[in-house]
């Protein structure tokens, strides 16, 4: 049987296209946690530091700050906050929190630094983020039940302010839970800062 030089061709141009195609990459579905607000750089290669580089502009002291007054009314529309939140104890850190029915919450550290991440890592993915307004920032997704992420922005020794978001996953029009816990951060800096 003679093969033809014509068919031979088209069988090296078909492997070739073939091949092309196997090693084309695909932006794919991120993960949740892989869209955090980073310093530019892939959270999946960067490795990451439990505390965040950077210095501080000045320190902010939580002793005394309501949680629940940190998040203004004017930035509850596109933080997803319908009510005045209700403020409790977190009972991990012994620190005042502000829960915010459907989105998160608030809390200011007044008992540890975010160095104190550290010894969690096992149960948390940590991202060193974009500092907000000067301030080291690292993000946290949960590991553990795979829909809640915290911000945490080092604002003095032994202190840090910490949101928490945990977004409803059935509802598209939400922001993915890293993202909005970094926007509580934002949103609460601003106020400290004002303040």
């Amino acid at each position: 049987m003679t093969i033809r030089p014509c068919l031979i061709v088209a069988g090296i141009v078909a492997a070739v296209t073939a091949l092309a195609g196997c090693t084309a990459q695909s932006s794919g579905s991120p993960k949740p946690g892989d869209t955090t607000t980073s310093t530019g750089s892939d959270p999946a290669t960067t490795p990451t530091s439990v505390e965040p580089t950077g210095e501080r502009p000045s320190e902010i002291i939580l002793d005394g700050k309501d949680p629940c007054a940190l998040i203004p009314q004017s930035d509850w529309p596109q933080l997803g906050i319908e009510r005045q939140g209700s403020p409790s104890e977190d009972p991990t850190f012994k620190s005042p929190q502000c829960y915010f029915s459907g989105v998160g919450q608030v809390t200011v550290v007044v008992t540890e630094g975010v160095e104190a991440w550290d010894g969690r890592t096992q149960s948390v993915d940590i991202t060193e983020a974009d500092p907000i307004e000067g301030y080291p920032t690292i993000t946290m997704w949960n590991k553990i039940d795979e829909r809640s992420c915290y911000a945490a922005v080092d604002v003095a020794d032994g202190q840090n302010l910490m949101t928490t978001a945990a977004p409803d996953p059935s509802n598209p029009e939400e922001p993915e839970a890293c993202d909005l816990a970094y926007r509580m951060a934002i949103s609460a800096i601003s106020t400290l800062i004002a303040s």
